[in-house]
């Protein structure tokens, strides 16, 4: 669906393991770098990642798993969504809350149906965020209930960027980050395209042969993702976030040639670009 299997999992795993969770949020959790805040239920345990939030309550029935994407509007999340794939069936038609729209879909199993409510709203500075609970029959309308709540506690502002997030982002802004790598008959070329308006667009080359004959059979691949991003507060990393709603983050490094930068310890070459509209 919009924030893709990968969340869904993700809020389920964490469902099953209450050791993972380390404090009770009876407060308001925020992500200044992603701009937005919302009212953990009360006595509801949390954890926070990259990803964003995950949140349970005391008796791990219903599990919450707050994201941000980089959706431009819900018919956007939704020409993304692919219900069958994942297994889903939609249960409950969108219906309009404030800043955004909520949706049901259930997920049928030998053990069980899983629940899942998404609510999904949008910021006024781009992009915003996914609200996925996840139940069971039994707790469906504390499911519902939960979401809404959730998504009516909801804050927006303007994502937060520190001196040295800005100059970081004033370089990388409209440039063209290729990687490179060849090493016996096999070949990568990744290209990470910032536009100025803080979308990105990324393309992936793999190739090469699949025995060491040079004149053996060959392979090649090819893929392409866009999304959203930006630097870290602290300016130590690139945050990707694609429209799938999965996110990529990269440390960043000086490198010694001026056209160069590290990320996660890889040597990217910055280039000029025609790219971005």
């Amino acid at each position: 669906m919009g924030m893709k299997l990968n969340l869904i999992l993700f809020a389920l795993i964490v469902a099953v393991v209450p050791n993972a969770f380390a404090q009770i949020a009876e407060r308001r959790l925020s992500s200044a770098a992603d701009g937005y805040s919302f009212a953990a239920p009360k006595g509801w345990q949390s954890e926070s990642g990259a990803e964003g939030f995950v949140l349970a309550n005391a008796a791990k029935t219903v599990v919450v798993a707050v994201k941000a994407h980089s959706y431009a509007n819900f018919q956007a999340f939704m020409a993304d969504a692919n219900l069958e794939r994942d297994g889903l069936t939609l249960a409950a038609e969108p219906s309009e809350i404030t800043g955004g729209h909520i949706f049901r879909a259930v997920k049928r199993t030998p053990q069980g149906t899983a629940v899942i409510d998404t609510g999904v709203l949008i910021s006024p500075h781009g992009g915003g965020i996914a609200i996925v609970a996840i139940t069971d029959d039994r707790n469906a309308a504390v499911s519902w209930q939960t979401a809404l709540d959730i998504a009516a506690s909801v804050r927006f502002v303007k994502p937060e960027a520190g001196a040295a997030a800005t100059q970081t982002r004033s370089i990388l802004s409209g440039k063209k980050l290729t990687y490179l790598y060849t090493a016996s008959g096999y070949s990568e070329r990744k290209d990470i395209v910032l536009c100025a308006s803080g979308t990105f667009y990324q393309t992936t080359d793999m190739g090469g042969f699949t025995t060491t004959d040079v004149d053996g059979p060959s392979f090649s691949a090819r893929g392409g993702k866009s999304g959203a991003w930006s630097i870290s507060p602290n300016a130590a990393k690139l945050i990707l976030r694609f429209q799938n709603g999965g996110t990529a983050e990269y440390q960043l490094s000086r490198r010694q040639a001026s056209n160069e930068i590290g990320l996660s310890g890889n040597r990217y070459f910055v280039q000029n670009q025609k790219i971005c509209p």
